[in-house]
């Protein structure tokens, strides 16, 4: 995140606006690797989840402690306080979500999942008193009304129904966790939040692995490599990026890029994991996807985003 920041002073014409720009192509690209590689791992839910947050946590600390220890963290406050809650609803976002993969499409796992911008909005309007306007009042009931076409036979065909469910409990999870990142980066640096929700994430599902029995070790070479590049690529590149936004815009706005990235894990899902996809599901897909972005035009809408 430091080198978007030195981007922005060497070179003056890129400002906070092209930044976000750059970041969110990088989230896009990130995102959309991340259910390939659960699906490529043959390794259960529980382990994808630890290993993307434990190796993301090891890679941050070890970045933290290469710029100069961990000086600038207190003892527990309220902010830390906050931050291990976030790490319990991202290990909860990433252990239902990838559980769905094992039982719907990718295409159908990553649209219901990425709905969580819909459920920003409410938790903006709750927790921020932020309005909700018409169109996204619009939008809200068309987005869960995809999710529920989703788990229609018509639509799913002989995939499991169950996988929605979990899919969109991930949904319900993640916009917690962008909700609580908001509210926390209002005053608290990006690895003073991060640091602390990673690692705490990353011990919730080591005592749910423990605790329910779940391997979490003896796996081929193929799974450690795709555990690596969950942990680089889509948590590292796309998550951490993410939380980066949440300091200069809404939640729904820096979440927004989630509209692509069933577009593109669908495509990879076809040429590598030769999914193929149904006039049925692209409709059901579009009508969710464009839901959401209504409600995001809106918000963009509303005000000018960045402070």
């Amino acid at each position: 995140m430091n080198l978007l920041n030195t981007l922005t002073k060497k070179a003056p014409w890129l400002n906070r606006y092209a930044t976000m720009y750059i970041a969110w192509v990088i989230v896009f690209l990130s995102f959309s690797s991340a259910s390939i590689l659960v699906v490529l791992s043959n390794a259960t839910a529980v382990s994808c989840a630890f290993w993307r947050v434990f190796l993301a946590s090891l890679m941050l600390w070890s970045a933290r402690l290469l710029r100069g220890g961990v000086r600038g963290f207190s003892a527990l406050n309220r902010a830390t306080a906050y931050s291990i809650l976030a790490g319990l609803f991202l290990a909860i976002h990433f252990l239902l979500w990838m559980e769905s993969l094992f039982l719907v499409p990718v295409a159908v796992s990553t649209t219901v999942v990425v709905t969580y911008p819909l459920l920003s909005v409410l938790i903006d309007r709750i927790v921020f008193k932020e309005n909700l306007y018409p169109l996204q009042i619009v939008g809200l009931v068309a987005g869960f009304i995809g999710v529920f076409l989703f788990m229609q036979p018509w639509v799913l065909g002989a995939y499991n129904s169950y996988g929605v469910l979990l899919s969109f409990g991930g949904a319900i999870a993640a916009a917690c966790y962008f909700s609580l990142g908001r509210s926390i980066r209002r005053g608290a640096s990006l690895t003073g939040y991060t640091l602390p929700a990673y690692t705490s994430a990353s011990v919730f599902l080591l005592v749910y692995a423990l605790v329910s029995g779940e391997e979490l070790i003896n796996y081929p070479l193929q799974a450690y490599l795709c555990f690596i590049l969950l942990a680089l690529i889509p948590m590292v590149g796309g998550h951490t990026l993410v939380n980066y936004m949440l300091r200069y815009v809404k939640t729904s706005v820096a979440t927004s890029i989630a509209l692509a990235e069933p577009i593109g894990a669908s495509i990879l899902a076809y040429f590598i994991l030769n999914q193929q996809l149904d006039l049925s599901k692209v409709l059901v897909m579009t009508i969710t996807l464009s839901s959401i972005a209504a409600v995001i035009i809106q918000e963009v809408r509303s005000k000018s985003e960045l402070t």
